[in-house]
C-alpha cells in the first residue's frame, strides 16, 4: 500500500479532494491511503518525524507556511517524492519549479483533469516500487517505505533500527535480521552484528572498517573481511 498526504486550508476542498482522489485510484485497483492536513505547519510536523509519504497533493497559498516552502522541506528529506501542486493561482506555475513538482493542477481543471493525473500517478508509483522497500512496524502498525538506492546503511539499535539514508534517518521497530531476508538480494551486506550496507555507498573496505562514499567510516567484524569484499565484488560482476 502506498502512503499518501492531502494539504489544503478549506476544509470542503480538502474533503472533496480526499474522496474524489480514493476512488479515482480504487477504480485503478491502486492502494493508497491518505492522510489529510488543513495546514503546511501540521503536516510537517508529522513529516518532520521522518513518515514516509509516496505522493503529496499540495495547496500553495495557506496561512502560515505556503506549500512552496513546505515542498521545500520535503525535497530535503524525500527528493523522490511525487508532489502535486493543486491551486487556483496559474501564475505561481513558474515559482514551483525550484522544487520540481510532479505536476501542477488548477482547481478549475482538476475534475476535468483528474483521470490523467491518477493515470500518471500510478505509472509512475509502479516506477518507484522496482526500487522501494516497505516495511511495517509490528507495534503501531505503520508503513514506512524508502527507496533502496538512497539507504546507505541500517544499524541495529536494540529493539529498532536506525536506517540512515542520503538524505536523513528514521528510526524503524523492526529486527536487523527481517531487514536483511528483504535487503540481501538488492545489494546489501552485513559487515557486523550490528551493520547492514548498500554496496553502491562502499568506498573503501580495510581490514577492520570500510569507508562510504559520504566519508563515514564503520565497523567490519575480523571474521567477516573477506566475506564482504568477496559480496561487494559479486555486486559489480
Amino acid at each position: 500500500m502506498y502512503q499518501a498526504a492531502i494539504v489544503e486550508d478549506e476544509c470542503e476542498i480538502l474533503s472533496y479532494l480526499k474522496n474524489t482522489l480514493i476512488n479515482s485510484f480504487n477504480k485503478r485497483h491502486v492502494s493508497i491511503a491518505f492522510d489529510s492536513f488543513s495546514s503546511g505547519e501540521d503536516f510537517l510536523h508529522t513529516f518532520n518525524g521522518h513518515y514516509h509519504y509516496d505522493v503529496i497533493f499540495l495547496d500553495i497559498e495557506m496561512p502560515g507556511i505556503d506549500g512552496i516552502q513546505v515542498c521545500r522541506k520535503i525535497r530535503q528529506q524525500s527528493p523522490d517524492t511525487l508532489v502535486i501542486f493543486i491551486s487556483n493561482k496559474e501564475e505561481l506555475v513558474f515559482q514551483t519549479f525550484e522544487v520540481q513538482p510532479f505536476r501542477f493542477i488548477r482547481k478549475s481543471e482538476y475534475q476535468k483533469l483528474l483521470p490523467a493525473l491518477a493515470d500518471a500517478v500510478t505509472q509512475k508509483l509502479g516506477e518507484q516500487t522496482k526500487h522501494s522497500i516497505f516495511i511495517t512496524e509490528p507495534g503501531s502498525g505503520d508503513i514506512f517505505s524508502f527507496d533502496i538506492r538512497m539507504i546507505l546503511y541500517i544499524e541495529a539499535q536494540r529493539k529498532n533500527c536506525l536506517i540512515v539514508t542520503a538524505s536523513g534517518t528514521s528510526t524503524v521497530q523492526c529486527k536487523i535480521s527481517d531487514m536483511e531476508e528483504s535487503l540481501i538480494a538488492h545489494g546489501f551486506i552485513k559487515i557486523h552484528r550490528s551493520y547492514l550496507v548498500n554496496c553502491r555507498h562502499i568506498f573503501y573496505i580495510g581490514k577492520t572498517s570500510l569507508q562510504l562514499t559520504n566519508g563515514q567510516e564503520l565497523p567490519v567484524s575480523r571474521g567477516k573481511v573477506e566475506e564482504v569484499k568477496e559480496g561487494f565484488r559479486r555486486f559489480y560482476v
